[in-house]
């Protein structure tokens, strides 16, 4: 008997890799370094955009030169591959999050994109009346506002999954020049369109509002004044802006009734009322436990039902629970990490790092879990200077003058040492806030139970174990991109504000 085959030899051909998993990757590993530098000199509540920040200083390190741009590259794992490459990286990234808010009929988008320019210069008209004290057109434009947000709220409200927004821009002195290829790159990977004029040299206070202005245009308000009074000086040449903005629904939002007020354990015993939001049978949670020194913990899938102990359910007290809570859509999501004692955040802080938050998000595995969180809103806002020079950015703080100064000359092209640049200030300011909604799902539980004989030896009754997820003490939380991993916001809760 003969048998006869062939065999078609094709090559391989990789799996496209997501354009902005480079962006991804320097954001990740700022993002904790930044945060560990944060937690370190701050205290209380913490919040930011990893996110934000780093694209903010991508667009500056387009102008660094020199050690300045080996130090900017470091600190913020940019690799050793062309700068165009990050760049064109963080852009895919922002384009694929802003797409992906939803299916919207392009109509919709349309008219959704007109109705927040209107609003926005219908708040600028009642600010520029207020400042005029002119009441009566304070009351006019204030009418004409309210009726465009109420219209834009009504079909903000047919969008059904998550609303994302970021906005680049430049400020530049009137009188300062810069290069036309600098402009160009960051208008073409950023969406700058070019510089915005100013007069910082004459009119600072006025350049500051404006920047300011523009950046409360594009978080709904929520960040009024992100360069602080004195923050702009006749001496400001150039100011590089980022704004995002986030507004989602939990997949499986909590049932308000469920809410209600719980004691709350500060790391320093101190016992606090929250409003703690509850879902006892909430199913499908990615979820995980790890022990004291970081390692997986292997969470049984089944207990005895008459509440004997063949195994430990949770890790040591030195452990942590993980749990990540999808929004609509299921693109973002918001991973919780909480330690199994009330004093136990700083331990975890000091074994966080991107590779090990990657390989513990790795492990999450979906189970029925009873999930509760508390309800809360925090601000926080920071001059990141010393952090960033801490972390190795050191040199792109130094004034030129002193002979070993910053190298920017990628920006203007100055040979002049008066008209060379360098970084004054790294201002970031972020805001949340969660409820039983969003920033936001039927549970079940089965319960199988096997008979047993008295003649027989006797056999332990089995149930399925749900775990407990209760975060009534000091946690870590961030919200990130679950195709590339990308960090676009991190923080701590160590008291809850409601």
């Amino acid at each position: 008997m003969t048998t006869m085959f062939a065999a078609l030899l094709l090559p391989l051909v990789p799996m496209p890799q997501d354009p902005g998993q480079a962006a991804s990757a320097a954001t990740n590993g700022l993002a904790v370094n930044l945060y560990r530098q944060l937690a370190a000199r701050e205290e209380g509540n913490l919040f930011l955009s990893p996110w934000s920040i780093s694209t903010a200083l991508a667009m500056a390190a387009e102008g660094a030169r020199g050690e300045t741009a080996a130090e900017m590259r470091r600190t913020l794992h940019f690799g050793d591959g062309p700068l165009a490459t990050v760049h064109a990286s963080f852009a895919a990234l922002q384009q694929r999050l802003i797409a992906g808010a939803g299916s919207v009929p392009k109509a919709t988008r349309d008219r959704i994109a007109a109705l927040r320019e209107q609003l926005a210069k219908q708040n600028s008209a009642v600010a520029a009346a207020e400042q005029r004290s002119d009441w009566d057109q304070t009351r006019t434009a204030s009418r004409d506002a309210r009726q465009t947000a109420a219209e834009l709220n009504q079909l903000l409200a047919t969008v059904d999954c998550y609303d994302l927004r970021a906005a680049n821009s430049l400020w530049g002195d009137r009188g300062a020049a810069l290069l036309p290829d600098f402009l160009g790159t960051l208008d073409r990977h950023y969406g700058t369109g070019g510089a915005n004029l100013v007069d910082f040299r004459g009119d600072c206070e006025g350049a500051r509002r404006q920047i300011n202005g523009w950046v409360a245009d594009r978080t709904e308000q929520r960040i009024l004044d992100l360069i602080p009074a004195g923050g702009v000086s006749v001496l400001t040449r150039l100011v590089l802006t980022n704004a995002v903005y986030f507004r989602g629904e939990w997949q499986q939002p909590f049932e308000k009734h469920n809410t209600a007020d719980a004691d709350f354990q500060r790391s320093n015993g101190e016992k606090v009322v929250v409003r703690l939001m509850r879902d006892p049978w909430r199913d499908d949670v990615p979820y995980a436990a790890f022990t004291s020194t970081g390692d997986y913990f292997d969470t049984p899938q089944t207990v005895p039902a008459d509440g004997s102990v063949l195994a430990a359910t949770y890790p040591d007290g030195g452990g942590f629970q993980a749990i990540e809570l999808p929004y609509k859509g299921g693109d973002l999501a918001m991973v919780l990490l909480l330690p199994r004692s009330h004093d136990g955040l700083a331990k975890l802080e000091q074994l966080l790092t991107a590779d090990q938050l990657t390989k513990w998000l790795g492990k999450l595995n979906s189970r029925d879990v009873d999930t509760a969180l508390p309800r809360f809103q925090q601000r926080s806002q920071f001059d990141l200077g010393a952090s960033l020079q801490a972390l190795g950015m050191a040199r792109a703080f130094v004034d030129p003058i002193t002979g070993a100064g910053a190298q920017f000359e990628g920006i203007n092209g100055a040979e002049d040492l008066s008209q060379k640049l360098f970084v004054g200030a790294v201002f970031h300011q972020a805001f949340v806030e969660v409820t039983e909604k969003g920033t936001e799902a039927a549970a079940a539980t089965a319960v199988m139970m096997a008979p047993t004989a008295a003649a027989m030896p006797r056999k332990v009754e089995m149930v399925a174990f749900r775990p407990v997820f209760r975060a009534d003490r000091p946690f870590l939380f961030l919200i990130r991109d679950t195709k590339s991993g990308a960090i676009l916001f991190l923080g701590r809760v160590l008291a809850p504000k409601a």
